[in-house]
């Protein structure tokens, strides 16, 4: 077997610890060795006792004391194969990063389903282990042997019949083709054992039996919609367009009313090229009542993105998502892929008000609440917002995230009181080892005690930011930037924008503090090197404090008439910053 593959286990194991408490028989047929002393047979009564007390403490899910419990009942008595197979469990699970320990669970497991393979949970939940680690040969040997004991079982022929298609050769294939022929005498006709008949067949290269297989499937329910669509399915993977095509046409008409039926036509049309044919199936699909909403999102998901690069296409997206609200008002899936789609077209205000519908449908939905959140945010509308925010505090008071946006738009108002507290709520409730949202909120006390010129705490905040969060940009940059302002530690300022800059050297206000750093350091060749960098990458949309600082530095380069240019440019975007009108007026920066 490969040794190298439990990790693989894990989450079947958890199933089968939930399982086992009530699917095993406590010790009853259990033994490996029927001669027994006296001493041998108090032991054994005990660790039965043990065993039981194991599995309700499992149950109650005391996993610490249980796995004691049960190591405590097979020390006792090895020879009860039941204990050993529970405890063999527990052991695949504590052997995650344990090969030998892992391994000692499965051969204990092994043991118990050699000596009781008619220990039927027992010995299903063997095979089972054995598909998950990918134990081929030993999971066909352990459902051969299962099989056998239990010949009318049909969902033990079919594990057989997986493991053996699973090795994928001819002689494998046509035993697994043999037992689902037993299967189907007893069963009749059924479309699992038929899609079993033929992946085999496909396997074996036999294309007519495949063939075959289908029309007999047909036969045996001509008007059975779900067989109509697979067989249209297979025909698909055949490259046998013309009859795949039949049976979708023919679905469609067995029953006008199925989404799904139109929904594989549209499919097989997209696959074909036909982006026409495949418009109109997916509308006649995404409009059918009965199609499921989880499909319907899906194929919905999958249209928008093909076609919303085509903006010729976008009033058929706005009238497919219209149509579809109406028919499901209250489905919040197709409200919040709506409001994805409008982001991405720009309307976000469209976008937060399908956002708010949505969130009515589940008003703990913290990630809907958020959303709406930030998109006002982004819209500068701080005080919608913060409207939206209190009504989430209704039902999430302990939100760190909905607390920290609170904070975020107050902040924006300029409202510093309230901002703080929101801020200071949202601290307490973030994970210790969230450092990056510690970090960042820790960043935003600094920045409102400077806003509040109390330039002393606000560097307490930002260092304790930064060392937090090294790699936290904004209160690196901000930093760097009120120490400038402030003529402190240009050296660390210097080091700290630069490692902005380093990580983002595209970015305006980055460049920006780098070169007024340097205008801090009377390093004015430098300086004007940067701001003509941030004043290139804001060609299109220039700022005002760029422009501004712009001017200082080519006025410290007796570049004047280019630094009053500068300040007149950055009072047609700020008109009522007095101190630009006077360096225009006095032609200098260093105004009265």
């Amino acid at each position: 077997m490969r040794k190298t593959e439990y990790t693989r286990l894990i989450p079947l194991v958890v199933m089968l610890l939930a399982f086992a408490a009530g699917a095993f028989p406590a010790g009853k047929g259990g033994k490996a060795d029927k001669a027994v002393s006296r001493a041998d047979t108090e032991a054994r009564r005990k660790a039965d006792y043990i065993f039981m007390e194991a599995l309700s403490r499992n149950a109650n899910g005391e996993d610490d004391s249980y796995f004691e419990l049960l190591n405590g009942a097979y020390e006792l008595d090895t020879t009860e194969t039941a204990v050993g197979q529970n405890l063999g469990y527990y052991l695949m699970a504590l052997g995650r990063n344990d090969t030998l320990l892992a391994q000692k669970g499965y051969d204990m497991m092994r043991r118990h389903f050699d000596l009781h393979p008619d220990d039927y949970y027992s010995s299903i939940f063997y095979g089972m282990i054995n598909n998950s680690l990918g134990n081929t040969n030993e999971a066909i040997r352990v459902w051969t042997i299962v099989d056998s004991l239990n010949p009318t079982k049909p969902d033990v022929a079919v594990k057989l019949v997986e493991s053996l298609q699973e090795k994928r050769d001819p002689e494998s294939l046509r035993r697994s083709l043999g037992i689902l022929e037993r299967i189907e005498r007893a069963e009749g006709k059924d479309l699992g054992l038929t899609s079993h008949k033929i992946r085999a067949m496909l396997a074996l290269g036999d294309t007519a039996a495949s063939l075959a297989e289908i029309q007999a499937l047909m036969a045996s329910s001509p008007r059975n919609i779900q067989y109509q669509l697979y067989a249209g399915d297979i025909f698909q993977a055949l490259d046998r367009p013309d009859k795949a095509i039949e049976y979708y046409d023919l679905a469609c008409a067995t029953d006008s009313t199925n989404g799904l039926a139109y929904y594989k036509r549209a499919q097989f049309y997209l696959q074909r090229g036909d982006s026409a044919a495949y418009d109109r199936e997916t509308s006649h699909a995404l409009l059918k009542e009965d199609l499921e909403v989880e499909a319907k999102t899906e194929m919905l998901r999958d249209y928008v993105g093909r076609l919303y690069a085509d903006s010729l296409k976008r009033p058929q997206i706005q009238s497919l998502f219209e149509s579809l609200l109406t028919q499901h008002p209250h489905e919040a899936a197709f409200r919040d892929l709506y409001s994805s789609y409008l982001i991405v077209a720009g309307d976000l205000r469209g976008a937060a008000e399908q956002q708010e519908y949505a969130v009515d449908a589940d008003l703990s939905n913290a990630g809907r609440w958020r959303s709406i959140m930030s998109l006002y945010g982004q819209l500068d509308d701080s005080q919608t917002a913060i409207e939206t925010g209190r009504r989430a505090l209704e039902f999430l008071p302990d939100d760190e995230v909905i607390n920290l946006l609170m904070g975020a738009n107050y902040q924006q108002l300029k409202e510093y009181g309230p901002a703080m507290e929101y801020f200071r709520k949202a601290l307490s409730l973030v994970d210790k080892e969230d450092i990056s949202t510690r970090s960042q909120l820790v960043a935003s006390m600094g920045d409102i005690y400077y806003a509040r010129e109390m330039p002393d705490s606000a560097f307490i905040y930002y260092r304790e930011a930064v060392s937090l969060d090294p790699d936290n940009l904004l209160a690196l940059n901000n930093f760097a930037y009120y120490l400038a302002e402030n003529d402190q530690d240009l050296d660390l300022a210097e080091r700290y924008s630069a490692i902005c800059v380093r990580a983002n050297p595209e970015n305006d206000t980055a460049i920006d503090t780098y070169a007024w750093v340097f205008y801090k350091k009377k390093d004015y060749v430098k300086a004007k090197e940067w701001i003509d960098q941030a004043i290139s990458l804001e060609a299109d949309k220039p700022q005002a404090d760029v422009l501004d600082h712009a001017g200082d530095i080519y006025f410290m380069n007796r570049e004047v008439g280019k630094a009053v240019e500068f300040w007149e440019k950055a009072l047609k975007l700020d008109p009522g910053n007095q101190t630009l009108k006077k360096k225009i007026r006095q032609r200098t920066p260093f105004v009265d």
